[in-house]
Formats: structure tokens, C-alpha cells, sequence
């Protein structure tokens, strides 16, 4: 399997990785926790997917910290999106640990540390699997098609079954287990 840079490469889209790799130097020197999520942690767990942004999870005491930083290296705030844009144009945007996952969803988003949450791939910290498969289940409650895609996907290439849902948050099991059948119908 390809690492998520080699796909960022194939796809074209290097600046994506570019910036991840950017941001993962300067938080790490200022000592700031965060977890890669959203679509460039759904690359890092398998599926060779494109995207355009960054989204990091960061805890709300360190928003301030993380903003100050990703100013001084060179990344532009754009108030109106509410996001950090590159120089090449990626936007960055944050996820605040203690926020709802999805909208009316009992699923707060978690710390960006500790075992249970998040991992190392390619020697980045992301959101664990199950963290990454319960937070994108439970935003696609409003935006299903798009993001229980991305789940169903990594159903496939993960080769999980319905038994994985003993790890995810109570309210999103029934949807995983449908999901694991949708995976396995399309394979």
C-alpha cells in the first residue's frame, strides 16, 4: 500500500502534504498537541483519497497558542472562512476537542493525545481508526453520501466488520453495522 504521500504525489496535490509536514514541525517545536483528521487522516489510514485542506484537532486552551504559530510560519488567516490558508492556497481549519462531531450528535470530539485516541502513521499523530470512523459517521448524519463514503471505504480496505463497532460510540453502531453491509454488498 502506498504511503499518503506517495498518493498526495500521484494525485498531484504535494502541497497538501507540504503543509501537513509544515504544521507537524512547527506545533511539535512549540509543543502543542493536535491530531491529524478528517480527510488527510482517512489517507493516512488507507484510502487513497485527494483533498484540498488540513483539518487538525486541537484542544480550545491551545487555540490561541496554535494560531500564533501557524502565523509566524507564514500561514494567512482569513477571517471570513475562519481558517489558515498556505501560501500555495491549502486551507487549514480546526476542530476544538469538547465539540460536538456532528450536528445535534452525542459524539464530542476528543483530546489530541493519549493512546485511546490517537496514533502515529507516516510519524504524524492522527485520530485513531475508531475515533476517525465515529466522528466522520457522525457528521455524515448531515452530509451522508460524501462522508459515510469515506467510511464505507475504509470498511473495504480496513477489511473490518460489524464486530469493530464494540469501539465506537453508542449512537453510531447501528449506522457502522449498516455501513459493513453496504461495504461487503459492493465489494
Amino acid at each position: 500500500m502506498p504511503t499518503a504521500q506517495q498518493v498526495y504525489q500521484m494525485l498531484g496535490n504535494e502541497s497538501v502534504w507540504d503543509v501537513v509536514r509544515e504544521l507537524h514541525r512547527e506545533l511539535t517545536v512549540a509543543a502543542l498537541p493536535y491530531a491529524l483528521c478528517g480527510d488527510v487522516a482517512v489517507c493516512l489510514h488507507g484510502y487513497q483519497r485527494n483533498t484540498v485542506d488540513v483539518d487538525l484537532l486541537i484542544r480550545p486552551t491551545d487555540s490561541e497558542k496554535v494560531r500564533e504559530t501557524l502565523a509566524a510560519a507564514g500561514l494567512t488567516w482569513v477571517d471570513g472562512q475562519k481558517e489558515f490558508r498556505s501560501a500555495s492556497g491549502v486551507a487549514v481549519q480546526f476542530l476544538l476537542t469538547g465539540d460536538r462531531a456532528g450536528s445535534g450528535s452525542e459524539i464530542l470530539l476528543p483530546e489530541p493525545l493519549g493512546e485511546f485516541t490517537v496514533e502515529e502513521i507516516e510519524g504524524l499523530p492522527v485520530l485513531k481508526l475508531s475515533k476517525l470512523l465515529e466522528t466522520k459517521i457522525a457528521c455524515g448524519l448531515g452530509s451522508v453520501r460524501r462522508t459515510h463514503k469515506d467510511v464505507v471505504e475504509l470498511i473495504a480496505i480496513r477489511n473490518l466488520d460489524s464486530s469493530f463497532a464494540r469501539f465506537l460510540h453508542k449512537s453510531v453502531r447501528e449506522t457502522f453495522r449498516k455501513l459493513v453491509r453496504n461495504a461487503r454488498d459492493e465489494a
